[in-house]
């Protein structure tokens, strides 16, 4: 008998008189051929996991895949599906393949789980498949709770989320803010008008028309339609808004692409705003995408940096009477690249702002700000030699342990996406790239990113927003024993939002005394927005010796022994400038507050008795306050009601 493997013969009889033996060979009898194997994987909890087996054989294929060794229960096909990861399920993999001639196994598959961050996956903010841009966090409608807008490029609308805050989200289907469909890239908030409740404008390419919603304050929104902040049209990109010349009001950047010039909008203070149309900042044409406005030699003025693709990027230091100058000389300005969105951030703690900016298909750029007004360009570490096709960047302290950390969004024009960075401050000048966790595994096609602590437990969490139909990614910071500071700015003579608020703390971590920086922004990364909060990682403080807020207004505040672990909102005190004497007799002083704000003013001769003189409502920026001469010195002082 012949045995497996051994060829067969048929003899063939040609009419009556020719015979021949023709061999038929039968396949080899064997068990089954792997062609792919399951691969290692690193995930975050929450998330999904499949793995995978590819084989042939000329016979059924059973299926039994294992964890450690250990027969998983209905585990029979060629893919194994994990919802919701576990820490349990972690560990080593291994699929066993047989048919009627034998098995195979396959080569260990091992899966890591993250505990740092939760990846979410039953929220509508993952869910709604769009061609998403831009994402900003902002608490609109006042409740304490962050939500959430994504733009959206072509026929998607743009989403907005509400934040219902038991960490869930409920996506807003009315008005024009939800329903108005357009080729929208950036987004960013303030309180342009300065009546407390955040606005938002939506910055949209294809020379189409830019949007701005007003807050009613009821919830809802109107959509602007006059003026030339809505009328001028452009391929816009970026916008990021900014009080620039200080009065009290934030005036909006927006960067166009194509050799288009870039606007700029001077708020005029009355809820409409003057298109700029002369000096550098809006007559340099470029490829501009990101943009950021950041204080970076502390001055008091905000100044402008711009991401240009394919061509040297804008920087414009503010001359601190209305106009900028553009800085021609230094690295920051003459390393070209293909830049498409920047960040500020003072990662060292040395008191000043440095730069992030992220390249496609480059190298990114990282210059460390020197304090005299220049920077240097970083070349050694991963931050700035690993090469990606870099969109969105945003700094945050993601583990508080008192250093910027940053993530760097990654997203190919077309095609699988290739995979995020996350890099770690390690505390001294150098980063670390993390490499577990699905922040930096998920691989999809993303654009922008920002941090916004939606669950309010002191840790910031990530919102990635990406192309092409695929979900967006919503990542929840599970936290940590390290301590926390968050600061809200209120502003009153400063625009209501503290946008450009620098705010700083002083704290003892590990033993160390350090100071941190925060600048609060308007708009930064690619097309994106971080929550309009000051985040502090503190740490094992378990006191905040000082923090410390320089308004744009030139007011400085501080409050000293402030307790960690809470969400501490400061308003911004009144201001009371004496006008001197005038020719009716009367001495008179103006009042600078919060529109709509009720003020108490008091009077003393010795700074020790003080008396009430009135209670008046400023209803507008500033008001006069007139009051007879008297002989002798008198002293006034002014306190907001409610505080």
């Amino acid at each position: 008998m012949p045995r497996f493997g051994d060829s067969f013969w048929i003899i063939l009889c040609i009419a009556t008189s020719f015979c021949v033996r023709v061999p038929i060979v039968r396949a080899a009898e064997e068990p089954p051929s792997i062609l792919v194997q399951p691969r290692n994987q690193s995930v975050s909890l929450g998330a999904d996991v499949t793995f995978r087996v590819t084989a042939s054989s000329d016979s059924p294929i059973a299926f039994q895949w294992q964890q450690d060794q250990t027969d998983l229960s209905g585990a029979t096909s060629s893919t194994l599906i994990l919802t919701n990861v576990q820490l349990t399920h972690a560990g080593n993999y291994v699929v066993i393949l047989s048919n009627s001639f034998g098995s195979v196994t396959s080569l260990v598959a091992a899966l890591t789980v993250d505990a740092t961050f939760t990846k979410i996956t039953d929220s509508p903010i993952v869910n709604d498949h769009g061609d998403s841009t831009g994402v900003a966090w902002a608490d609109y409608d006042g409740d304490g709770d962050l939500d959430l807008f994504v733009s959206n490029f072509g026929s998607p609308l743009n989403y907005l989320y509400r934040n219902n805050g038991d960490g869930s989200f409920a996506r807003i289907t009315t008005g024009a803010i939800a329903t108005d469909d357009t080729n929208s890239e950036g987004c960013a908030w303030a309180d342009y008008d300065n009546d407390g409740d955040l606005d938002l404008f939506v910055a949209v390419g294809l020379n189409g028309k830019d949007l701005l919603y007003q807050n009613n304050g009821d919830g809802t929104f109107s959509k602007v339609t006059t003026g030339s902040l809505v009328t001028s049209g452009g391929s816009s990109r970026g916008c990021a808004w900014g009080d620039y010349d200080n009065d009290g009001y934030t005036d909006l950047f927006v960067s166009n692409e194509g050799g288009q010039n870039d606007f700029l909008f001077h708020n005029n203070g009355d809820g409409t705003f003057s298109r700029i149309t002369t000096g550098s900042v809006v007559t340099s044409g470029g490829n501009s995408t990101g943009c950021a406005w950041g204080d970076y030699d502390n001055d008091g003025f905000l100044d402008l940096f711009v991401a240009n693709n394919n061509e040297n990027n804008f920087l414009y230091h503010n001359n601190r009477d209305g106009t900028f100058t553009r800085i021609t000389s230094g690295r920051i300005v003459t390393d070209g690249g293909s830049s498409l969105g920047a960040a500020w951030g003072d990662y060292d703690n040395d008191g000043f702002l440095d730069l992030f900016v992220a390249n496609a298909n480059q190298k990114n750029f990282l210059y460390h700000n020197n304090g005299d007004g220049t920077f240097t360009r970083i070349t050694s570490g991963p931050i700035v030699n690993d090469v990606g096709y870099s969109w969105g960047a945003a700094w945050a302290d993601y583990d508080n342990d008192g250093f910027l950390d940053l993530f760097v969004v990654n997203g190919p024009p077309s095609g699988p996406g290739q995979n995020d960075f996350l890099y770690h401050n390690s505390g001294d000048g150098t980063f670390t790239r993390i490499t577990t966790g699905s922040l930096v595994n998920d691989g999809a096609i993303g654009d922008g990113c920002a941090w916004g602590d939606y669950n309010n437990d002191g840790f910031p969490d990530l919102m990635v927003s990406n192309l092409n139909g695929q979900n967006n990614l919503l990542y929840r910071n599970n936290g940590n024993s390290n301590h926390w500071l968050i600061v809200q700015c209120a502003g009153r003579s400063s625009n209501r939002a503290g946008i450009g608020a620098k705010v700083r703390v002083q704290a003892s971590i590990s033993g160390q005394t350090r100071w941190q920086l925060r600048e609060i922004s308007g708009g930064s990364g690619y097309a994106s927005q971080n929550a309009l909060h000051a985040c502090f990682g503190l740490g094992d403080a378990t006191n905040v010796d000082l923090v410390r807020i320089e308004w744009p207004s030139g007011i400085l505040q501080e409050l000293k022994n402030v307790s960690p672990g809470q969400f501490l909102t400061v308003k911004e005190p009144a201001r009371l400038e004496s006008s001197g004497n005038q020719a009716d007799g009367n001495f008179q002083f103006i009042l600078r507050g919060g529109k709509g704000s009720s003020y108490v003013i008091e009077t003393s001769l010795d700074l020790i008795q003080w008396n009430r003189l009135s209670v008046i409502t400023n209803l507008q920026s500033a008001i006069a306050i007139s009051e007879p001469v008297t002989a002798g010195q008198r002293f006034y002082r002014v306190a907001e009601t409610g505080l």
